[in-house]
């Protein structure tokens, strides 16, 4: 009976029993599946770990023996930068002078041409200023035209010939060395002395002489109060046309209160070379040699074409132009060889459109007195 009633216990306990255990296998569940959540989290921030951890660690910290670093040195590169600060402007002006092959001044050119002098530079000037000297000028330019014509003196009066040595040719090597420029101001220069100027233009390929004297301060004292270029009567006219006389080419110009005699070249021909070939340019120089104190020939350039080597043999001195940072030095020995073989007598050389501070005296002392100039600090 006693086991009876322990069994019937056992029966009637079961249900109890089995809502016990499936609480306790809830809870396990329910542990488990949070542990192997966890456990899921757990590998996810180590793998996240693993792949931001650093290359490299530090094993030692190290220790500072000196302030100063160890590389660079400084002394050594400012030594370096010192060397190359020197060296790098130094060899660009010597590569620049090594490859510089352009006359600048006088004395450059002097050295170049030896034995054949140079008369005069001509200064750089500005398009403000004027492009024809005045009676009493003070500028740069008049003075350095003065010493042009006393040096133009002492040849003349120191050549041996039966005749004045007064025609005196202009050219250059090629067109836009200034020629033309400084046979107008060698003319005006040499009529402040009050002397009988006349002045040819023998380029009768381009001719430029008419530009200088086309301005209001040029007046024509044979045909009105404005000088016109003539379409009729040139140098030109005159080689081909043999009725016209040398007085009928003349034109007399009033220029800044000077007076001068000019020779325009006339019409453009088809055959220069042959025209100044011709005996009537040896008849025109030699005439208006004896009738003027000086002839000023503006001829054609030396290295186009052969205008002015037809015709060298009629001059008495020949000015040789070059221009400053133009003309280049290995041209400066065809007019050599020239003088050499007997080409062109009375060869001398001038120096244009040079700089002031290439300038000889005028550039050191200031022989330009009558030029005002402003002192660096004043703008």
């Amino acid at each position: 009976a006693s086991n009876q009633r322990t069994i019937n216990s056992k029966i009637y306990s079961a249900p109890s029993n089995a809502r016990a255990l499936r609480d306790i296998t809830r809870k396990q569940e329910t542990t488990e599946s949070l542990f192997l959540y966890l456990l899921q989290r757990r590998e996810e921030s180590q793998v996240g770990l693993a792949s931001t951890e650093p290359q490299s660690k530090v094993i030692d910290n190290g220790y500072r023996t000196s302030t100063q670093p160890v590389s660079p040195k400084k002394s050594i590169v400012y030594l370096a930068f010192l060397i190359i600060g020197f060296a790098v402007p130094f060899s660009i002006l010597y590569a620049q002078d090594l490859l510089d092959d352009k006359v600048h001044n006088k004395t450059g050119l002097e050295k170049m041409v030896k034995d054949i002098p140079v008369l005069a530079e001509l200064p750089k000037l500005s398009k403000k200023e004027s492009k024809l000297i005045r009676k009493d000028d003070r500028s740069v330019l008049a003075e350095s035209l003065r010493i042009l014509r006393t040096n133009l003196d002492y040849l003349m009066k120191s050549k041996k010939s039966a005749g004045k040595n007064n025609v005196i040719f202009v050219t250059s090597s090629v067109p836009g060395e200034g020629k033309t420029f400084l046979s107008s101001n060698l003319s005006m220069i040499f009529a402040n002395t009050g002397k009988r100027v006349l002045l040819i233009g023998a380029d009768i390929r381009n001719p430029k002489l008419y530009t200088f004297f086309d301005s209001k301060d040029v007046n024509s004292l044979d045909k009105g109060p404005k000088a016109k270029r003539s379409t009729k009567d040139g140098l030109t006219e005159y080689l081909y046309d043999d009725s016209i006389e040398a007085k009928d080419i003349v034109n007399s110009l009033l220029v800044h209160s000077n007076t001068i005699d000019v020779v325009y070249s006339g019409k453009i021909p088809p055959n220069p070379a042959e025209l100044l070939m011709s005996d009537r340019m040896k008849d025109l120089t030699a005439q208006m040699s004896e009738e003027y104190d000086y002839v000023i020939v503006d001829t054609a350039p030396l290295m186009v074409v052969t205008d002015t080597l037809l015709i060298s043999k009629y001059a008495d001195h020949i000015i040789y132009v070059t221009r400053a940072g133009v003309t280049e030095t290995r041209v400066l020995e065809f007019p050599s060889k020239l003088k050499a073989e007997g080409k062109l007598d009375g060869l001398c050389f001038v120096v244009n459109d040079v700089k002031e501070s290439n300038l000889g005296y005028g550039g050191k002392y200031g022989y330009g007195y009558g030029k005002s100039t402003k002192k660096w600090w004043k703008f």
